[in-house]
């Protein structure tokens, strides 16, 4: 058993056919990993996850108010939550954990970008605008689902985006030359 080489996955979704860049790796790169990659099969997930305390929320929004809403969120989000410090950290987190599962960070896309929004049953819903919905699309995501729960005084949130397209590129190209 010891002399067979370990799998290496990687936890990162993207486009078949597109190379995960070297320098994600560390200085060596790939090149220093304990194993080859090995590549992606079946459904693939993008998962991210985020915590916040409500009072942080609850703070930004007494100091803010209407312009840390506008910049934050949604119209439809600004109703559903009411002015409720608890719902309005529980969106935020869920924003966190999309941008993460996007692989962006909150750097790579706007917040109001992300929409999360509750349909009737209560259970929340993401909606993807501009450049988020344009990193899903490049990473081949086809749905995206989210959980939220909101207590007295945290708030947490997880993402979680499928990716069943999996193809690659190259091998779609050289079916169709025949």
């Amino acid at each position: 058993m010891d002399d067979q080489q370990p799998l290496l996955f990687t936890p990162l979704v993207r486009q078949p056919g597109i190379e995960i860049p070297d320098w994600l790796f560390g200085p060596a790169g790939k090149a220093g990993l304990p194993a080859p990659l090995q590549a992606p099969q079946g459904v693939n997930i993008a998962v991210g996850i985020d915590i916040i305390e409500v009072d942080r929320v609850r703070k930004v929004f007494e100091k803010h108010g209407e312009r840390f809403l506008k910049r934050v969120f949604t119209e439809q989000e600004v109703i559903q939550c009411r002015n409720k410090p608890a719902r309005l950290a529980g969106r935020f987190a869920a924003k966190e954990a999309i941008s993460k599962a996007l692989g962006t960070g909150i750097h790579g896309v706007k917040w109001r970008e992300m929409e999360v929004v509750q349909l009737r049953s209560g259970r929340p819903s993401v909606r993807l605008h501009g450049m988020a919905m344009l990193r899903a699309q490049q990473l081949g995501l086809s749905a995206f689902d989210v959980s939220i729960a909101d207590l007295a005084h945290l708030s947490i949130a997880i993402a979680v985006g499928l990716q069943t397209s999996i193809e690659p590129h190259e091998q779609k190209d050289e079916d169709a030359r025949g």
